[in-house]
């Protein structure tokens, strides 16, 4: 098979993994048996061994994650834990869990400033523990009753949980491990966020990373997870 149309077969096979993540997240546990199955069945129909159909993949996906570093959607810290988790794996389709490629690792800025650390944040400022802000919400209260009964005001633990998220975020910049664009993106969101933060309660069952509306959505594969 000519090397532009093993090419052409991986970016279809890349593209349509997405979709067999999906299965294979509730079909087995086993991520890199699935994988070594998928990329064996695509092979043998492209033509290929599966060793030559892992190579195009792998390269395709490391010229995208090159591509997006130099457009500064990702750092080059994000994009080489990236390649460090599909090595430790031994996958690059990632199959059953999120993407692999820019916009679908979860160690950027959505992880820095929101779910759990939100909510750590406004416990903090109200003055009480995290487990006991999390009864409260089980409960059905939201974080304005909290945080009235306990004598505070919401205007100030807004403010002090996103002082708190920001200065997440200003560490995460200053280390380079999100870049500007994400950071911007994830201050926008918080902000939004912290806005509806007095209406947040848990969801049916109590079960989640916080407050029901209180994580700021990804960025591009990055969260801070603010």
């Amino acid at each position: 098979m000519s090397r532009k149309k093993l090419i052409a077969g991986a970016a279809t096979l890349a593209v349509l993994a997405g979709g067999a993540s999906a299965v294979a997240a509730t079909t087995t546990t086993d991520r890199k048996a699935e994988e070594q199955a998928f990329l064996a069945d695509a092979a043998k129909r492209l033509g290929v061994s599966s060793d030559q159909l892992t190579s195009a993949l792998t390269a395709a996906q490391d010229a995208r994650l090159a591509a997006a570093v130099k457009a500064g959607e990702i750092t080059q810290a994000q994009a080489d834990a990236i390649k460090a988790r599909r090595a430790a794996d031994g996958t690059v389709l990632s199959l059953g869990r999120g993407p692999g490629g820019p916009g679908g690792h979860g160690g950027g800025p959505g992880g820095r400033g929101g779910g759990r650390e939100l909510l750590a944040d406004a416990a903090k400022a109200i003055g009480i523990t995290e487990d006991a802000l999390k009864t409260q919400l089980r409960d059905g209260k939201t974080l304005t009753a909290i945080v009235k009964a306990e004598g505070k005001t919401l205007a100030d633990v807004q403010a002090a949980v996103k002082k708190a998220a920001v200065a997440r975020l200003d560490a995460d910049l200053k280390a380079k491990t999100i870049t500007q664009a994400q950071y911007d993106e994830a201050v926008e969101h918080l902000n939004e966020h912290i806005a509806r933060l007095g209406d947040a309660k848990f969801g049916p069952g109590g079960k989640g990373g916080g407050p029901r509306g209180e994580r700021p959505s990804g960025t591009a594969t990055p969260t801070p997870t603010p």
